[in-house]
């Protein structure tokens, strides 16, 4: 993030190797650079120069001095409304949200806002929370036969 031009470089390299989308996800910012123009010139950038077209945002900055990994899941404040203004200013970008997020209730108010979330933590200490996607996202009951026949919509909220 501290490099957009490096990761727009990147991006657009794997771009031309490979026949499915290339996301970026990111912060929304890092240690002092955090202000939202410092976000907007990143996901402008990746998204011109390389062509990429899904963001997903974890919506804490990321402290890179002085904070553990497990700090950084914890102390930086969450700031939903930053990811939900970048999908306002980049209404052609397929932009996601990532951090924090416990319930599908969550979920469902931030894609009022987005086109996807994230459950990333929670899916692992809770994973029941999966099976429960395909009602109340896809308003769909899980049928095992549809499951092993390949038909029904994807389980992914994204």
């Amino acid at each position: 993030m501290a490099e957009p031009e490096l990761v727009a470089e990147c991006v657009a390299a794997m771009k031309e190797v490979v026949d499915i989308p290339v996301t970026v996800k990111t912060r929304i910012g890092i240690d002092d650079q955090d202000s939202y123009e410092f976000l907007t010139r990143f996901v402008s950038l990746v998204s011109e120069k390389a062509g990429c077209e899904q963001f997903t945002i974890h919506a804490r900055k990321a402290w890179l001095s002085g904070l553990s990994p497990k700090e950084n899941r914890e102390i930086p404040p969450l700031d939903y409304p930053r990811a939900y203004q970048i999908k306002k200013d980049f209404p052609h970008l397929q932009i996601a949200v990532n951090g924090g997020v416990k319930t599908l209730e969550e979920s469902l108010e931030h894609l009022k806002h987005l086109d996807g979330v994230m459950i990333g933590r929670e899916a692992y200490q809770n994973p029941y929370i999966l099976a429960q996607v395909y009602q109340l996202i896809f308003g769909l009951v899980y049928s095992s036969e549809k499951a092993q026949a390949g038909c029904g919509r994807d389980v992914s909220i994204h």
